[in-house]
Parts: structure tokens; C-alpha cells; sequence
């Protein structure tokens, strides 16, 4: 038996860690995964607010873990010591979604196929939601990156990027850094950075070489990434008419009664991707962060090395950087 420990957040701003084990026998197609670094994710963040209440839950999907074992050995294509992360998006491939290439609106989605999530040491989990990652073992921290950044990539699969020049980026936390990260370093595109937390956006704009800037200027594409009903509803309000915008809020639990007013009002087009589209994306991101992501970039990054979830969840709101990072400490304590 593998004597295992997950961090489960059991009510509003409290996670306590348990006691688990895993068996010496695997089961069939299943890997054994030594979880190394995970962060915090807006969804993550918005179960801790209280904003989703299923509890108690174990959280993390934004890892990087190596394979201890596995149990399938006719069907994978890595070996033990391989570093993997994942969308943890169950992928039938054969329900009508999937046969139209929307694998990540699959129907068995969340059948969850996996003992836990990535706060915690280890996990089980099925071979066919892992990803390879070929990356230096001094920056694998970088890997947890990947899986946001292929939910970027399927957004901006819904626009036509050659026609668009000029973007503002509204809310500069983790998912709007790396969209500033990759449409502006990797596309070439001007973008332009709004948030109401001024030393933040400040970091991402001189890391990332952008400019600040007024919410109510003319954009070709606002990407909105507060995660937050009011940071949408002020977006709205100060946009355009008929203005492009794509969401990455989840409002899950928030008063969003006037946002469809307003958006009727204005006649905005508006986007809300959901999850990250191809699994192939995950390939895509893992490429863009080996050969784009810099020691620059890491300048964005604050790692957290802890077994108190807590903590590092409450300091979030204030962290000037905009990507948190956990390496669970815990098992190597006991």
C-alpha cells in the first residue's frame, strides 16, 4: 500500500488534508502519478469563495506529475519517469460530440477515472487523460502553464487572429497573463492590459513589454478574464456596440442578473469557451511554453511550497504575481 495524503476543501476557505492509501495492485489501463507541482486555477479559486458548493472536494487540474508505474503497458505511449500533466477531461471518442470533434463536450466528461486530483501526493489515474511533456527538470514548474494555456488556444480557435490587431486583456490573473503571453509574444498582436489591481497589471505589462490601458478605447477583441460578474458587467458597459468579446469567467454562483440586459443592449458578441477543445491542444501548449516561456516569464510566477492549502489560497487575491503555484511539502515532512 502507497500511503497517500490529499488536500479535500471541505467548506468555504477551509481544505484539510487525509489520510489515504492506494493499493499495490493497479488496475487495468490505470497509471501511478507522483504529483510535483499544481496551481490555482479561477475554478479552483471559486469553489474556496464559496461560490460552488460541492464538499468536500479534492481540487487541482493545472499539474505536472511523473509516472511511478502503470498498468497498461499495450496502450501507452510513455514509460515510468516520464513527466505528464493533464485536462483531467474524460474522451469516449465515441459519442456524437466526440465524432464531430468536439471531444472536450464529451458526454461521459466527468466520469472521473482517477482516485484524486493534483493537491495532494499521488494518484491513479486513467491512461487516456494523460499528456507527455518534454521539458528541462529545472523549469517542469513551467509545465503547469499547459493545460490554461490549451483552454487559450481553443478560445482563439473562434476568431479569424489575421483580422485582429488591436486587444485589450480585462483581468490579469493567470488566465489573462497567458493570454497576453500568447497573443502578444507569440502573435505578434498589440495588446493592451485593464485591471483594477494596478501592480499587477503593471508586472505583466513590463514583463510582457505591453502597454496599459482605458477600458473604453476602441479594440478589435476584448478578452475578458475577471472571474468575476461585475468585472463582466463592467466590461460590457464600457465596450462598444457590437463589440468582439471572449469570456473566461465562470460565474458559478454570482448575480449575473444584469449582464444579459446589457449585453442585449449593446447587441455584443460574445464568446464563452468552454474547457479546451482538442486534446491535441494540450500538445500545442506544451510546445508554445518549451520554446516561448523564459527565465522573463518566470517573473510571473510565485511557487508556494506548502502543505497548507490555506494559505496560499487566501494570499491569491493580493499576490502581485498572477500565476500561483503549489508544491505540496506535506509527504516529504512525515
Amino acid at each position: 500500500m502507497l500511503n497517500n495524503i490529499i488536500s479535500y476543501l471541505v467548506e468555504p476557505y477551509k481544505f484539510i488534508n487525509i489520510k489515504s492509501c492506494l493499493s499495490d495492485m493497479l488496475p487495468p489501463d490505470y497509471v501511478r502519478l507522483k504529483y510535483i507541482y499544481c496551481s490555482i486555477c479561477g475554478g479552483d479559486y471559486s469553489r474556496y469563495l464559496g461560490y460552488r458548493t460541492e464538499y468536500p472536494i479534492s481540487l487541482g487540474h493545472e499539474f505536472v506529475a511523473q509516472i511511478l508505474d502503470y498498468n497498461c503497458p499495450q496502450k501507452m505511449e510513455f514509460k515510468k519517469g516520464d513527466y505528464v500533466t493533464s485536462d483531467f477531461n474524460y474522451r469516449c471518442n465515441n459519442c456524437s460530440y466526440c465524432k464531430k470533434g468536439k471531444t472536450h463536450l464529451c458526454k461521459k466528461n466527468d466520469i472521473e477515472l482517477f482516485t484524486n486530483r493534483a493537491f495532494s501526493l499521488y494518484a491513479d489515474v486513467h491512461y487516456s487523460y494523460l499528456t507527455k511533456i518534454d521539458l528541462d527538470i529545472k523549469y517542469i514548474y513551467r509545465a503547469t502553464a499547459i493545460e490554461p494555456l490549451s483552454c487559450i488556444l481553443h478560445a482563439m480557435d473562434n476568431y479569424d487572429l489575421s483580422k485582429i490587431e488591436r486587444i485589450l486583456v480585462y483581468g490579469t490573473g493567470n488566465i489573462g497573463m497567458l493570454c497576453t503571453f500568447y497573443l502578444h509574444k507569440c502573435c505578434n498582436k498589440d495588446v493592451y492590459l485593464y485591471d483594477i489591481f494596478e501592480k499587477r497589471c503593471t508586472l505583466i505589462a513590463k514583463t510582457l513589454g505591453c502597454s496599459m490601458a482605458s477600458i473604453d478605447n476602441d479594440y478589435d477583441l476584448i478578452i475578458e478574464a475577471t472571474n468575476s460578474a461585475d468585472g463582466l458587467l463592467t466590461c460590457i458597459r464600457n465596450s462598444k456596440y457590437n463589440q468582439l468579446i471572449c469570456s473566461f469567467s465562470h460565474l458559478y454562483g454570482q448575480d449575473t442578473n444584469d449582464i444579459y440586459t446589457t449585453l442585449v443592449k449593446k447587441e455584443t458578441n460574445i464568446y464563452f469557451p468552454l474547457r479546451n477543445g482538442a486534446k491535441s491542444n494540450l500538445l500545442h501548449a506544451a510546445q508554445i511554453i518549451n520554446t516561448k516561456w523564459s527565465t522573463c516569464e518566470d517573473n510571473l510566477i510565485k511557487i508556494y511550497e506548502t502543505d497548507d492549502l490555506c494559505s496560499a489560497f487566501e494570499e491569491k487575491k493580493n499576490c502581485v504575481q498572477p500565476k500561483q503555484i503549489i508544491k505540496f511539502k506535506v509527504g516529504e515532512e512525515s
